[in-house]
This record gives C-alpha cells, structure tokens and sequence, in this order.
C-alpha cells in the first residue's frame, strides 16, 4: 500500500481500521506465493482493453481481501448448495476462494479479456497445484447483458462499477428472483451505493472485517 492511500485510509477509518487492512494486504501475497498466481496488483482501466460502451462506468481491477473472505464465509449464513457470481470477477480471486471455501461452483463475469485471461489461468494454476478440477466459469462479457441461471444464489460485488450498471444489475436480479424464488445472499464489499441496494432488498448484517464493510442482503 502506497502512503497515500495508508493516509486516505486513515482520514476515512481510523488507525484500528487501516492497521487491519495492511495486516489483511501482507497476508494476500501469501495466497498468490502459495499457490503461485498473479492475483494481488492493482490495474487501471485505462490500461485494459475493453469492447463495449461501459468501459467508464467500471471500476479499476483491485483484489478482495484473501484472509477476510474466508472469514467472511464463515460468518455470513450461505443458502444450501450455494453458487457464487461475481460481478466484476478480476483475476478470480473470489472464484478461488469461494470454491475453495466450500461452495459448490462459482461464475465470473468480467468485460476485459486480459483479466479473463489472467483469472482462467489462475484457475488453471490452482488446479495443478491441488490435484483436482474447479467448478469455476470466467464469463467474458458485459454484466448488463448476464442472464442469471435459476441456481445461482450468492452475489458478489466489490463496487465493481458505478451506480447505473448497479440499477441494471439489480434488475436482472430481481427478474431471475421472479422467475425463480429462492434464498439469495447478496454481498456488496466497499458498498458505495448501498442506497440502491436498499430500494430493492431486505438488508441483513453488516460486516467490518479485516477493517473492510461488507453489507449482506436477501431477497424481500
């Protein structure tokens, strides 16, 4: 972590906080060295190549907390046989632990190729190192146009994008809600429009974990 953004840390969430995110960042660069992925750099937009009109209502790539995931899954109530999507999947980090975590297949979806690449193989990585095959799909495409399948039943995002790509979003969240009724857990890392969120969900918990917020909704 820069300077810059240990201070902005600590303008925005006190010492206790920030302490908690530089522990929980050095503990990240133990999941790439184990494994032996690339999964920690942070990447600019403008430094991908990305097809469609939305490429500036993105957010740049930065990695989800390795350590407060998994302390994450352990405290939030998952729906049985869950199936994770992340909006706005990166490298697959989330993917990773998720599966890893226990949860019985995870799908990505990501509008830049290069990070597609990267997450696929990272996915590929992890699976030489523990013998086995994940049940992990890397989508590329843009989130708007992802149809929800009727198994899916957590959703992630890490401000992935900003407040207009949300509303469509939650949209087809709430179609394939119709179409289908079932427990969900919504998860929403960094929640900046958590206002949205609201309109359409029932809020469940909140998390400070590894001093970052996760918000956890369900369906109404």
């Amino acid at each position: 972590m820069s300077l810059s953004v240990i201070w902005s840390h600590l303008k925005e969430k006190g010492a206790a906080r920030t302490i908690s995110i530089m522990a929980n960042r050095i503990f990240d660069c133990h999941f790439d060295f184990k494994y032996k992925t690339d999964t920690i750099n942070r990447i600019s937009l403008q430094d991908l190549t990305v097809a469609g009109a939305n490429k500036e209502r993105g957010s740049f790539y930065q990695p989800t907390m390795a350590l407060s995931f998994n302390r994450l899954l352990k405290a939030i109530p998952l729906p049985p046989e869950s199936v994770l999507v992340d909006f706005g999947c990166g490298k697959g980090r989330v993917l990773l632990l998720a599966v890893l975590g226990g949860m019985k297949k995870a799908v990505g979806i990501e509008f830049s190729p290069q990070l597609c690449r990267i997450a696929e193989s990272n996915i590929n990585i992890v699976e030489k190192a523990i013998g086995a095959r994940l049940e992990i799909t890397v989508i590329e495409g843009d989130v708007t146009d992802y149809e929800i399948e009727d198994d899916q039943n957590v959703f992630f995002f890490f401000n992935p994008f900003d407040d207009v790509i949300l509303e469509a979003v939650v949209e087809n969240m709430k179609k394939s809600l119709q179409r289908k009724p079932r427990e969900v857990a919504i998860v929403y890392y960094n929640p900046v429009h958590s206002h949205i969120m609201a309109q359409h969900f029932l809020l469940k918990n909140r998390y400070i974990i590894g001093g970052e917020e996760y918000v956890l909704y369900s369906a109404c």
